[in-house]
């Protein structure tokens, strides 16, 4: 039997993110080689394929700003179901990371017909008891 801690519980936050972003059951049977979703999710990540793969097929076809915040509480997600309980988050830091997705959603300046895209800055936030995280998949998923 193992101890229920607050890192168990981050852990159990991250499953159900990532039930809630990919549509599958933790145990679901369509996954390859009967894997389980944190598992076939790493898998996915490791050899550097591409996070949309992993969304739900009902989320797809969303604007362009709103996949962005789905890639990036997916990052949040592989956080928080990190094998080891040191590096997940706490969750003060989890909802830090949530509410800095929406904030950078509504912090981006519109692009103007002047002007050229360029590419947004990668944000980085301090977590308490974790390593720095930013929201990059691949800064993440590691």
């Amino acid at each position: 039997m193992q101890r229920i801690t607050e890192k168990s519980d981050v852990y159990s936050y991250g499953v159900v993110l990532l039930e809630v972003l990919t549509g599958r059951h933790p145990l679901d049977p369509s996954l390859p080689g009967g894997a389980h979703l944190v598992q076939w999710v790493r898998e996915h990540l490791s050899n550097k394929r591409d996070p949309m793969d992993l969304l739900d097929s009902r989320l797809q076809g969303q604007p362009d700003s709103q996949i962005q915040e789905m890639i990036q509480a997916l990052a949040i997600s592989v956080l928080c179901v990190s094998p080891r309980p040191h590096d997940r988050p706490t969750m003060k830091d989890v909802v830090a990371l949530l509410k800095e997705i929406r904030r950078s959603v509504i912090d981006e300046p519109k692009p103007s017909s002047t002007s050229t895209a360029a590419a947004s800055p990668v944000r980085t936030l301090d977590l308490q008891g974790s390593s720095t995280c930013s929201f990059a998949m691949s800064d993440c998923s590691s």
